[in-house]
């Protein structure tokens, strides 16, 4: 900082823009030179920019909602029930409310569900929350339009109001100022709207429509104990703690009837609750980004370093005509700035269209992406990268004027650099190869992961079924005969050979069950938790997973046959290990979201065994999984909603869709059919964020390995055009030009190793921090530790045997001649 005090001392306008028009006719003399150093920085800008907005925005910054900081979810686990998360019910939320004195105010909310909306063009399906009256205020959200629901409209189960969504108005109604009062057919009711909500991108941000939660009075299922499918969420008194609050939701619920006693109360930030999952994936990516740019910097500067020694020659020149050195080093201070800015310039710009494409990748699944933009954090970050990194260029390169002996470089001289002069650029070297080798072994490490994945048997055939979402206004038994229609009419479509529903989505979702057994003592407070499914009879053939044992369901397993239920292997192996399953009778407790009863389940007989479906996606450990028949419901919940599978004879079943859609709506003209998909891209949507975690990372380490091949390439240069006499005097007393040859190699190859090393042993504490997204596949794998010391060893050699080839074919004589 002394040195820059005293260029900018020195410094004069007219100086400055003398010095601006010299960078710029250096930058346009050597162009190769230019746009490498401009390229480097532009990419590790430009990426460094990106990923930090998006990091920035989705983590960092405040949630939208009045003082977020004291917003928290309330949720339980008991390590008697597996320790699980659990949701709350309508009793919890009554009983938190009412007994709590930690909380200004609490609020529940059904957070996702849908309905049919008709009378709007095709009928489609919305999507659906449902707030308790206490949640707007809660969340301290006021109406963009109109008024939110009043008490009394709470008090009706069925009534005619609803509130729409800031993005429900403008996509689907055009953002028709004058839409309060307009009416809506949902469920084949006509509801008024009565107010629309502002943007709201942190928080259930694909909501169409907010209908009414109420608890008291409610249906049946909302008062069941056990039923948890509520997000509870209050707000903390000041002065209250987190850990007293949790205490005393402790002890509320334990007070509770059918609660394991060891159940405990856990209150989650609203924002961690929101942004959680994707947490640690971003500390990673950011961390990656983070080390690329660190080795844009050090390369550029290593690069600057070998073109400062090849201009000795004209500082030496510019010395000798009376120019000072502290001009000189301004100079190269503004030459630096021009550079840094270039590059600077282009790396903004980059991120600019790069936060773009971000906002617009399918399937990226990330939150809070609504609204992302290059915020002032991102900006300010880069400009301090292009400010430091200009000086550093400046100050740099300026230290060879230090020991620059003027008549020598107006020889030309090639004078060798002692070894203490060299260690600061070999460390520079060393720190870029490490850096490389952490990013490369990462990189490595989630590639085999990801392979790992790919290579995952589903369980199932998903190359030639298509699916469809199916969500209807049948919630009694009249249901059981509009899914045979659209059974029997699927399976007839030309190019069809079997149609199947079901309420999961395998390999993305299941709901889950618990699990009673007629032979063994039961403890209903530690029942075991399996994946739960209502099929109809030709699920598995349609899917094409293989029956082990036993038979599948036929269309005479109705509500007048006797219960019964297919399980797969890893249920068989886990409940009957020494013993055959069929004709064992559980009982399945499956209590989910709109059951219609709380009657005890009845026992069912085991009549198949089925292969391991991955009912949930397909990284998650095999789960022991049962199945029952849709027509033995005797809840009717399942018959609201189900997907549907059709199996093609060709090669797509997406020719198939169409004719699926028509036939269906031929029947039902009403009837929405949709995220219509090939179950092959259902499967893979699951793994997206895990694929752009594989594409970013090794995208980094490529980029990595680049610039660290240029980077040793430039210091071996630099080294090697430093030690040309020496090189001269060596071949004049015989040494050959392979020993040449050879000692360069042997000078580059130890700072290879020496970067390696340091990189590897980074790499053991980076690893370990990777191990949440790996899948089957060890943070200390050997193989990919080898493959990147194979790979990096490859490119540090390679970069250093150019120069090492250029030495070898110095002649004597004119390398003698130098000094």
């Amino acid at each position: 900082m002394r040195r820059l005090r005293q260029f900018l001392r020195q410094a004069t306008l007219d100086h400055v823009f003398s010095d601006i028009r010299y960078a710029m006719r250096g930058m346009r003399r050597s162009p190769g030179f230019s746009a490498t150093a401009v390229l480097m920085l532009t990419l590790g800008i430009g990426v460094n920019a990106t990923i930090f907005s998006v990091f920035a925005h989705v983590l960092l910054a405040p949630l939208q909602f009045s003082d977020p900081g004291s917003l928290y979810v309330v949720s339980s686990h008991a390590a008697s029930l597996g320790d699980a998360r659990r949701a709350g019910s309508g009793p919890d939320f009554r009983d938190f409310r009412d007994q709590n004195t930690v909380f200004s105010a609490v609020a529940a909310v059904v957070p996702h569900f849908s309905e049919v909306l008709t009378g709007e063009g095709s009928p489609r399906v919305v999507n659906c929350a449902a707030p308790t009256i206490e949640f707007f205020g809660v969340m301290g959200i006021r109406p963009v339009l109109g008024r939110f629901y009043t008490p009394a409209e709470y008090t009706d189960l069925r009534n005619s109001t609803i509130l729409i969504s800031w993005k429900f108005w403008q996509d689907q109604l055009g953002g028709d100022p004058h839409v309060i009062g307009r009416s809506l057919r949902i469920e084949d009711v006509s509801s008024t709207i009565v107010g629309v909500l502002p943007p709201m991108p942190d928080l259930y941000a694909d909501v169409d429509i907010w209908d009414k939660l109420t608890t008291e009075p409610s249906w049946p299922y909302m008062n069941w104990r056990a039923n948890k499918f509520l997000d509870v969420i209050g707000r903390l008194k000041p002065g209250i703690s987190r850990s007293v609050a949790e205490q005393q939701l402790t002890s509320i619920l334990r007070r509770a009837e059918g609660e394991p006693e060891d159940i405990q109360v856990q209150l989650t930030p609203l924002k961690d609750f929101i942004v959680g999952p994707v947490t640690h994936q971003l500390d990673i990516i950011m961390a990656a980004v983070a080390v690329v740019l660190l080795v844009t910097s050090m390369n550029t500067a290593a690069l600057l370093l070998s073109r400062a020694v090849k201009r000795s020659p004209e500082m030496a020149v510019r010395l000798g005509l009376g120019a000072s050195r502290a001009r000189i080093r301004q100079q190269l201070l503004v030459e630096g700035l021009l550079l840094s800015a270039t590059g600077g310039a282009s790396g903004i710009a980059l991120a600019s269209m790069l936060i773009g494409l971000v906002r617009q990748v399918p399937g990226l699944a990330l939150p809070r992406l609504q609204g992302l933009k290059l915020n002032v954090a991102a900006l300010s970050a880069s400009v301090a990268v292009v400010v430091l990194t200009s000086i550093l260029f400046a100050i740099l390169p300026a230290s060879v004027l230090s020991g620059l002996n003027v008549s020598s470089g107006l020889r030309g001289v090639r004078t060798e650099t002692g070894r203490a002069q060299r260690r600061p650029f070999s460390a520079l070297i060393v720190a870029e190869i490490a850096s490389a080798v952490v990013l490369t072994v990462c990189a490595g490490l989630l590639l085999h992961s990801f392979v790992r994945v790919q290579s995952v048997d589903p369980g199932f055939q998903p190359t030639k079924v298509l699916s469809a979402y199916l969500r209807t206004n049948y919630f009694g038994p009249e249901g059981y005969g509009f899914w045979r229609g659209v059974l029997q009419g699927a399976a007839r479509v030309p190019g069809a050979t079997a149609a199947a529903v079901s309420d999961c989505m395998p390999g993305r979702t299941a709901n889950s069950a618990s699990l009673m057994f007629s032979d063994r003592p039961n403890d209903p407070a530690h029942a075991p938790s399996v994946e739960g499914c209502w099929i109809s009879a030709d699920y598995f053939r349609t899917l094409g997973s293989p029956l082990l044992k036993g038979r599948f369901f036929s269309d005479r397993d109705n509500d007048t046959a006797p219960p019964v239920v297919i399980i797969n292997a890893s249920a068989a192996q886990r409940f009957f290990p020494r013993e055959d399953a069929i004709g064992k009778h559980i009982s399945v407790n499956y209590l989910a979201l709109g059951s219609r009863n709380n009657r005890p389940p009845p026992l069912r007989e085991i009549v198949g065994i089925v292969s391991d479906v991955r009912q949930r996606v397909v990284d998650l450990p095999r789960e022991p999984s049962i199945y029952m028949p849709y027509l033995q419901d005797d809840t009717t919940h399942v018959l609201a909603s189900m997907n549907l599978f059709v199996r093609s004879v060709g090669d797509n079943p997406l020719l198939l869709a169409s004719s699926v859609r028509a036939k269906i709506q031929s029947m039902y003209p009403n009837q929405p059919v949709e995220h219509v998909a090939v179950m092959r891209e259902v499967v893979s949507r699951t793994l997206t964020q895990r694929a752009y975690s594989v594409g970013l990372m090794t995208g980094f380490a490529l980029l990595a390995l680049l610039l660290c091949a240029l980077g040793i390439y430039g210091v071996v240069s630099y080294v090697t055009l430093q030690r040309t006499r020496e090189f001269g005097i060596r071949m004049a007393l015989g040494a050959s030009r392979q020993d040449v040859l050879r000692n360069v190699l042997e000078q580059g190859g130890s700072l290879v190793a020496g970067g390696m090393a340091v990189g590897f042993g980074l790499s053991l504490l980076a690893s370990r921090g990777l191990s949440q997204l790996l899948f089957e596949t060890s943070p200390f794998d050997l193989a990919i530790f080898a493959s990147a010391a194979l790979l990096l060893g490859f490119i540090g050699m390679l970069a250093c045997l150019l120069p090492g080839v250029r030495a070898s074919q110095l002649d004597p004589r004119v390398a003698l001649n130098t000094e």
